[in-house]
């Protein structure tokens, strides 16, 4: 009797919930950074941040290319001793090169932080408002959450890309 009445209690519980709407959808954030006008004008802001660093890159680079080719060209007429110096020296140079490179890297993934922050913390903001004027029961990240598959009508990365654009522009 006692197992009865517990079954029946489970059964109606789990009816109620089953009447419940569960609406899930998911947002690119990915495609909503690439895509939205703050995130747009923050990448071109690196770009413009950054275009000295990548050219002075660009020109070590064509250096050590030159370096390169005059050692391949001239390994033949060269003492073994010169070789050596100019060998030596083109290994400083690459090992010079990959520090800049990767100081290069540093800051540009600092400056992209820096910039990209508030935006985040504002794309937030707008995904939970848009949640709950919406009434979804979860609004999951599509990169980050596993998702395999899903119908494209939860997926809420344009709504998102409109929302944020007027929030910032508010801003």
């Amino acid at each position: 009797m006692r197992a009865f009445i517990l079954t029946c209690f489970f059964v109606l519980c789990l009816s109620l919930t089953a009447g419940a709407e569960t609406k899930i959808g998911f947002v690119d954030m990915k495609t909503v950074i690439a895509k939205s006008e703050p995130g747009s004008k923050a990448m071109e802001q690196l770009k413009t941040q950054f275009k000295d660093m990548k050219d002075n890159l660009d020109a070590q680079k064509k250096s050590l290319d030159t370096l390169k080719e005059e050692l391949q060209k001239q390994s033949m007429m060269l003492s073994q001793e010169a070789k050596l110096d100019k060998e030596a020296q083109y290994k400083r140079k690459v090992r010079d090169f990959q520090d800049m490179g990767q100081n290069y890297q540093r800051k540009l993934q600092q400056a992209e932080q820096n910039l990209s922050k508030p935006i985040i913390d504002t794309l937030i903001q707008v995904i939970q408002d848009y949640g709950k004027k919406n009434g979804f029961t979860a609004i999951f990240d599509k990169q980050g959450s596993g998702l395999l598959f899903s119908q494209d009508n939860i997926d809420l990365t344009t709504m998102v890309i409109a929302e944020l654009n007027k929030a910032m522009r508010g801003k």
